[in-house]
């Protein structure tokens, strides 16, 4: 059952487009400025939609029904060359799809094409066992399981509204997430001897790339505080501005295992709102160090530049 909330159909329509274009170009290139322009969602933002509608990443996703086609058509085209199949869909070379096919299936793509048709001969169900690697893209549609997840897990006020602009004092950090703790370390030692941390400081980081889609050890983050004066830049400790904009704007208290959590709760309000994210940065706005929290808990919004859909 999908849920009846228009502009989530909306978005449950851009993503099965996105899906039946797949399905329809797995001999292509698949690649994300493609796939979210079918989508007519940004690029930044397209992967963590996807992901968080599917449950797979773009990425894995596209593989996983480039072996699965090939794996179908290695039974209803039997006398078709194993390397033709694999050239059908989407793979140019062929050592690349037999590793990945042994990687999924545990066997040689030949292997697989015997004993299939051995099994299918026996049983006379060729055609119930070949469906059974084909899927509608309303199958991979998991909303309503989302929704009922999401929000029994996350107690969240999540609104739209306009943040102001702000400016910040920076420090870049490239890599795991759980690292950026040393980079605040680092940015409050310099900030402090200048007047520029007291008790109503705020700290943001500022999100450059999407952890779903760019590697881990490359996603840049700026840890920053928020400054109300000029103050001169140096070295690593630059200034950004935070622009005035609208934003899908969701209130948290949560652990430090619980922030994917938080965003893909997001995403999903978000795809019920009437809004879609635009290309400006996401970010968090933290309200309390968890250090001072009595279960060492973050405080914090999470802030989504949003436009409407």
């Amino acid at each position: 059952m999908i849920p009846k909330n228009k502009y989530q159909k909306e978005y449950i329509f851009r993503i099965n487009k996105v899906i039946d274009f797949i399905y329809a170009n797995l001999d292509k290139s698949l690649d994300l400025i493609t796939l979210s322009s079918v989508a007519n969602f940004s690029p930044y933002h397209f992967h963590r939609i996807f992901s968080t509608f599917t449950g797979e990443t773009l990425n894995g996703f596209v593989k996983r029904l480039r072996i699965e086609k090939a794996a179908s058509l290695l039974i209803s085209e039997s006398e078709k060359p194993i390397n033709e199949i694999a050239y059908y869909c989407g793979y140019n070379s062929s050592s690349v799809f037999s590793r990945e096919f042994k990687n999924y299936f545990n066997c040689t793509a030949k292997i697989y094409r015997e004993k299939m048709l051995i099994e299918l001969s026996k049983i006379g169900q060729e055609n119930s066992k070949i469906d059974k690697l084909k899927k509608s893209s309303t199958d991979y549609i998991r909303i309503v399981e989302l929704n009922k997840k999401w929000r029994k897990i996350m107690k969240t006020n999540i609104e739209v509204k306009e943040m102001p602009e702000m400016d910040l004092i920076y420090c870049r950090h490239i890599g795991q997430f759980d690292q950026i703790g040393q980079v605040y370390e680092k940015l409050f030692k310099w900030a402090g001897p200048r007047g520029l941390v007291n008790n109503n400081t705020k700290t943001i980081t500022v999100y450059h790339d999407d952890p779903k889609i760019t590697d881990l050890d490359k996603v840049r983050q700026s840890a920053g505080i928020v400054v109300h004066s000029d103050v001169k830049p140096e070295g690593e400790f630059g200034k950004l501005t935070v622009p005035k904009d609208k934003y899908a704007v969701g209130r948290f208290e949560i652990d430090v295992t619980e922030f994917e959590q938080a965003w893909n709760a997001m995403c999903i309000w978000v795809s019920e709102s009437g809004y879609q994210p635009s290309d400006g940065n996401p970010y968090e706005l933290y309200h309390k160090d968890p250090e001072n929290h009595p279960e060492h808990k973050f405080e914090l919004d999470i802030c989504i530049p949003v436009k409407p859909l």
